[in-house]
């Protein structure tokens, strides 16, 4: 089985927006495509998992999430081997509203992920800019690193702190969580 790195996209590898609802809302952050590759050619599979409840919220569908999506593997080389989505929020009505396990910081889209390109999660990393992306490692032999590059970072280890859970690493943004892990795979950590 292989080793992946599992990314949050917004606020990770692009520009935290409120949402991004259509392709050009989509801005990479500068160097997240060479840190995505760096690590691709360091062997791992980068698979990118995200919460999209703006579906839910009907301010975009699954046809605009693809538009997106698309968008995302050209700007990064082709290079993921999966992006998996949650399109859900337990707060909203319809079809989309409601509790699920893929929802983080609950890890069914690591889980879900994982089986779609037969990963291991032994020797894998998650990488995340919010508490809700690194707590959906808990549990599971994941490496995790929490970026700077998103949400407020006092706010999101504060609720690290509150739900007990520490990062394995900080970094500032995708590239230095990428240095961080070629390190740790090294044994220079």
């Amino acid at each position: 089985m292989r080793r992946a790195v599992f990314l949050d996209r917004d606020g990770t590898i692009n520009r935290e927006v409120d949402f991004v609802a259509t392709p050009d809302r989509l801005e990479l952050l500068p160097g997240a495509r060479d840190a995505m590759h760096r690590l691709a050619d360091a062997g791992f599979a980068i698979v990118v998992v995200t919460n999209q409840s703006g579906i839910a919220r009907g301010l975009f569908g699954e046809t605009e999430l693809a538009r997106i999506h698309e968008k995302l593997l050209h700007e990064t080389g082709e290079l993921l081997a999966a992006i998996v989505h949650c399109p859900h929020h337990p707060d909203q009505d319809g079809p989309y509203g409601r509790d699920c396990e893929c929802r983080k910081p609950k890890g069914g889209l690591v889980q879900l992920g994982a089986q779609l390109i037969s990963a291991t999660l032994e020797g894998s990393y998650l990488v995340g800019d919010s508490a809700r992306d690194v707590l959906a490692a808990r549990g599971t032999p994941l490496r995790t690193v929490y970026v700077h590059s998103g949400k407020p970072p006092a706010r999101e280890m504060q609720r690290l702190r509150e739900a007990d859970f520490a990062p394995t690493a900080e970094a500032m943004d995708l590239c230095a969580a990428a240095d961080w892990i070629l390190r740790d795979l090294r044994g220079e950590e």
